[in-house]
């Protein structure tokens, strides 16, 4: 069975802009579907649905008889009339309630009893690092087995067959797989050299939650100055298109320059924070904080970090005359379009490389 990471991203699937939240543009009624976020095991009943129907002046009114249908029956069926699930196969599938005209959608996870999942597809080092692979095992009814790890060449990483800690040795890529019971997952362990191009650093994310994308693209590190002088620091992991359009894309702002290997807590930004009137939290940072966005659907769906992330640089090392770097992060972020539901959140995971740039004479 494919891994949940390699199934469709609910932002894209049939067209859901954005999980829970559709109708007509600013002004038209909407409906939207609760709980936005469902997930069970194969062959079991999920909770029923509800909607709460806003007409176009965005008052809350009954929204009459609503219809229930599943946009992928092969992964769960839906009782019209109740709107309760009974799951069929793993997957992840769109669920979709109209009233009154309207339709709204809801994401539908269904998992096997045992599921195993390496959480990042792609992981980069620089030559000497090390990361442990994160991966999620999950099982009905009871503790799931310990999962167990290995390389496909042991010339360019090895790894703790218990632990999954990987240590890079030389430039190149291997396979790793990791076991779970019956289960197997695998991904990639790629060590690249350091390097001062911006077109040779890469970076890989994933972003699991209500909308769950997996992106390998380039990053972009920089010290610099907020305005009034002080040293800020700056990391980009994105993701463009052919045309070079952005897709994806992952900002770290710290309010000090970096200078050394070391882990920096990230901290929340609201809203007012990162959109008001009188915003720059890139050129003037209220403190270390970190946001998500893809430009994959219209509209754009952002989600701003909450408390106790990790951006951790684990190599700063010199290359041709200048620096490159090395490191990874993880932290929560609260979508924009659903940040008073705690079902918004979405994890963010990565790796990247990349060189290290000094501009101090303006914000970027």
């Amino acid at each position: 069975m494919p891994s949940m990471k390699r199934l469709v991203w609910c932002l894209a699937v049939a067209g859901a802009v954005a999980c829970g939240d559709t109708g007509g543009p600013s002004g038209s009624p909407r409906l939207l579907v609760k709980p936005v976020l469902d997930s069970v095991y194969k062959a079991d009943t999920g909770v029923s649905h509800f909607v709460i129907y806003l007409n176009a002046a965005g008052d809350t009114v009954a929204p009459g008889p609503v219809r229930w249908s599943s946009l992928t029956p092969g992964v769960f069926a839906v009782d019209s009339a109740s709107g309760k699930v009974t799951a069929v196969a793993p997957g992840i599938a769109i669920l979709v309630g109209t009233a009154s005209g309207v339709s709204g959608r809801a994401l539908i996870v269904v998992s096997d009893t045992l599921q195993l999942t390496a959480l990042l597809d792609t992981i980069y080092l620089l030559p000497n690092d090390t990361i442990t692979i994160p991966v999620a095992v999950q099982r009905k009814g009871g503790s799931p087995p310990a999962p167990w790890f290995a390389t496909a060449n042991a010339a360019i990483d090895t790894v703790d067959s218990a632990s999954g800690l990987v240590t890079s040795r030389a430039t190149g890529t291997a396979r790793y797989f990791v076991h779970a019971g019956a289960r197997v997952d695998t991904g990639a362990i790629v060590v690249r050299p350091p390097d001062t191009a911006s077109a040779n650093s890469r970076s890989f994310f994933s972003v699991s939650g209500t909308a769950n994308r997996h992106a390998g693209g380039l990053a972009y590190a920089i010290n610099y100055n907020q305005h009034g002088g002080a040293p800020a620091f700056q990391l980009r992991a994105y993701v463009q298109s052919g045309s070079n359009a952005l897709l994806d894309n992952v900002l770290f702002s710290l309010v000090s320059a970096l200078d050394t290997a070391t882990t920096f807590v990230i901290d929340s930004i609201s809203p007012t924070e990162a959109f008001g009137k009188n915003a720059d939290p890139v050129c003037q940072p209220p403190r270390a904080w970190a946001t998500w966005t893809t430009y994959a659907v219209n509209p754009s769906v952002t989600g701003l970090s909450r408390h106790t992330g990790q951006l951790t640089i684990t190599k700063v090392v010199a290359a041709g005359g200048g620096t490159a770097l090395g490191g990874r992060f993880q932290f929560l972020a609260q979508r924009t379009d659903l940040y008073g539901d705690a079902l918004g959140a979405v994890a963010v995971r990565g790796t990247f490389v990349a060189p290290l740039y000094t501009n101090l004479a303006a914000c970027p």
